[in-house]
């Protein structure tokens, strides 16, 4: 082989290479596909009717039931009440970060302070300039009409802040800061 056919060679090796080891990385997951099976899952839904829905079996530990869906690694954790009924459910990833990465806000410590009981969800939004991502919902028994929901704004570097509402998009129960 001459020097330049062994240099092209070599230089197609390492490509092939880069080729193989990019395509075992994370693709990257659209929030629509990460949310599909939390937004899929209603409360007060039988467990048969979630798993005919989700096309699956779940892992379940103490009393909590995780389904995952393979092609995303994100999934929905639920509990079901006495009455196999959808009590909680919430978004899952083993890796927190990653439903961190799926709300795109850029939000202070500062701005905590500004978020009061009974403020209305677009009221918070106005606050923090964007769409908050509800990651937990659960029945609430004083008004079953209204659950109880958490919504995060997180920034790149997974702080952020978690406002809990009455309602789905109600009104402010309480919020936090996480750093």
């Amino acid at each position: 082989m001459t020097k330049t056919r062994l240099s092209r060679f070599l230089v197609a090796i390492f490509l092939l290479g880069v080729v193989i080891v990019l395509s075992g990385c994370d693709k990257e997951v659209s929030k629509d596909d990460a949310l599909n099976f939390y937004n899929t899952v209603q409360l007060r839904e039988t467990k048969d009717e979630v798993e005919a829905a989700l096309n699956g079996t779940p892992k379940e530990s103490n009393g909590e039931y995780i389904y995952i869906d393979a092609d995303t690694g994100f999934g929905v954790s639920v509990f079901y009440d006495a009455d196999n009924l959808v009590y909680t459910k919430a978004v899952y990833n083993t890796d927190n970060t990653k439903i961190f990465a799926l709300s795109n806000a850029k939000v202070t410590e500062d701005q905590v302070a500004s978020i009061t009981p009974g403020m209305t969800y677009e009221e918070v939004k106005a606050l923090l300039g964007t769409d908050g991502l509800e990651t937990i919902t659960k029945v609430n028994l004083s008004d079953e009409n209204n659950p109880t929901s958490m919504m995060i704004w997180f920034n790149d570097d997974n702080t952020g802040i978690y406002v809990t509402f009455y309602g789905y998009r109600g009104t402010v129960e309480n919020a936090k800061y996480w750093k």
